[in-house]
């Protein structure tokens, strides 16, 4: 695991390694900046479905690199990243149709890019991912992928 802070400050790749069926999967993050999302400058925030009380959602801006052989599906890859809070407790991505795929802020911040396209190997991908954190301004998050994969500093 990366702390999110670190990772922004000294502007390193992340190698990131997890398996998913039969197959390990590669790929190279930089992240970018991570920041509350303020939901003002979300077009229709009311349509937003799945936003729990006394939570926040945070936008993590990365760039990522398949170092995989072969394209390779989101769903296989950048899906399975995490934040790790200091406790140990695990955020998964948060998902939702009309911040991905309707929203003009979804458009602006690039999330569209990573749901539901491949990623093709060597090629740098630019976007915003979402996660769903705790209201708690103590909190510090670490990088971390599923699977008991790992997260390290190249």
């Amino acid at each position: 695991m990366v702390p999110i802070k670190e990772a922004i400050n000294s502007g390193a790749w992340l190698h990131c390694e997890h398996k998913y069926g039969y197959n390990t999967y590669q790929f190279r993050i930089k992240v970018d900046s991570f920041k509350i999302l303020n939901l003002k400058e979300v077009d229709d925030p009311e349509e937003i479905d799945g936003l729990d009380e006394n939570s926040k959602l945070y936008m993590l801006g990365i760039e990522v690199i398949n170092i995989t052989k072969e394209p390779v599906a989101l769903h296989s890859s950048i899906d399975f990243l995490l934040l790790v809070d200091q406790d140990g407790f695990k955020f998964p991505i948060f998902k939702e149709r009309h911040l991905y795929r309707v929203s003009e802020f979804g458009k602006k911040h690039k999330l569209q890019r990573f749901d539901f396209k491949e990623l093709l190997p060597k090629i740098k991908a630019v976007g915003s991912i979402l996660f769903q954190l705790p209201d708690d301004d103590e909190a510090e998050y670490f990088i971390s992928i599923q699977n008991d994969g790992t997260v390290q500093e190249v």
